[in-house]
Parts: C-alpha cells; structure tokens; sequence
C-alpha cells in the first residue's frame, strides 16, 4: 500500500504537463540534429524562420506528446495524461494562431 501511495503522488497534472511543453521542443532539436547537423543551431533556426517552416516543424514534435500520453494512459497516472493533453492544446493554438496568420 506504500508503494501505491508513493505511484500516486507522480499522477499530477503538472507532471504531465511540463514535459508536454518539453517534448516538442526536443523533437524540435532532434529534427535538427538529424537534418540540418551540419550547420549551427543559430543558422537552423534562421533557415526555419526564413524557409516558413517553424510552425510545421513543431507541430511534428508535438506529435511526440502522444507517446508521452500513452505511457502515462498504460501507468493509469490520469492527472500526468491530462497534463499532456493540456500542453499539446496549447501548441495546437499557438499553430492554429500562426496558421490563420500565414
């Protein structure tokens, strides 16, 4: 029953929800580092913005929150799979914002 209490203590929102703001970002730095390696992280991000692609490129990092969602879904932590699902609303208006703008 310890151990039971302990597991549940992890099923927060926020424990979802941080890493569902990080994940993108990540997906966002492991997409460079397999496609564009060989030029610096200032003259990706310069590319991206100039190339109009930012917006796509993280909305497919976005798409690592499902993993994420999932893993907490199969541990039966709700709050944490909540907290994910809240981040990637979040993303989802930042690029619906910026859609609607381009």
């Amino acid at each position: 029953m310890v151990n039971q209490s302990k597991y549940r203590l992890k099923d927060r929102f926020m424990t979802g929800f941080v890493p569902g703001l990080l994940m993108p970002l990540l997906g966002f730095y492991v997409y460079y580092l397999l496609f564009f390696g060989y030029m610096t992280f200032d003259h990706f991000i310069d590319h991206v913005i100039k190339a109009n692609i930012a917006v796509s490129v993280l909305s497919l990092g976005a798409i690592l929150n499902l993993g994420l969602f999932f893993l907490f879904y199969k541990k039966e932590t709700d709050k944490a799979a909540q907290g994910v699902i809240g981040a990637t609303f979040i993303y989802a208006f930042i690029v619906f914002y910026f859609k609607i703008l381009s």
